[in-house]
């Protein structure tokens, strides 16, 4: 079974939205990733699990529904939640159906149902991981499972997979890892 981090990315190009999510989400336990720019949020997607997204319904450059669906070539599994001050239900209805939006939040939110909201999205993330673990399990072969889950390994805990070792073949740890207390 794969260990998947709680964590969440954000995106919204308003800065205070950042910060007070980013607050609210750290006080409860979050590893939160908050990014300005969907392209940046984009390419550390392309890298890293993500097992929840929050964007904002309104950026420049890439409105939110346009980086969610680009975000769905990456990462389909992932929990995404719409958020937006000024959207109208046609607006709504529009990015779950283009973007496959898990669930809409009008700004200001309520934090406790935020909370709630993003917990049973990690949930149901992790329940349709371990899902597709048992799948690929059953379908693959011995390789293409090990392939497969070294891949997912390094998504959740990038650098696990890789080990450096001295001249006399002594596995090297780093100074802060060393500190057993």
């Amino acid at each position: 079974m794969v260990h998947i981090a709680k964590s969440i990315m954000i995106v919204d190009d308003e800065a205070q939205i950042l910060n007070a999510l980013r607050r609210l989400l750290t006080r409860s336990g979050w590893q939160v990733s908050a990014f300005t720019d969907p392209l940046a949020a984009l390419n550390y997607a392309s890298s890293t699990l993500i097992p929840l997204v929050i964007s904002d319904y309104r950026m420049p450059g890439m409105n939110g529904v346009d980086f969610m669906k680009e975000l769905n070539k990456i990462q389909p599994a992932v929990y995404k939640v719409m958020l937006s001050g000024k959207a109208d239900q046609d607006a709504v209805i529009n990015a779950i159906n283009q973007a496959n939006i898990n669930h809409f939040i009008h700004k200001p939110w309520d934090n406790e149902q935020l909370i709630l909201q993003l917990e049973m999205g990690f949930k149901l993330f992790c329940e349709h991981h371990q899902k597709e673990l048992q799948l690929n399990k059953n379908n693959l072969t011995r390789q293409e499972f090990s392939d497969w889950y070294t891949t997912q390994l390094e998504a959740t805990s990038p650098g696990i997979t890789h080990v450096r070792r001295n001249e006399m073949g002594w596995i090297e740890v780093d100074d802060h890892e060393t500190s057993l207390f």
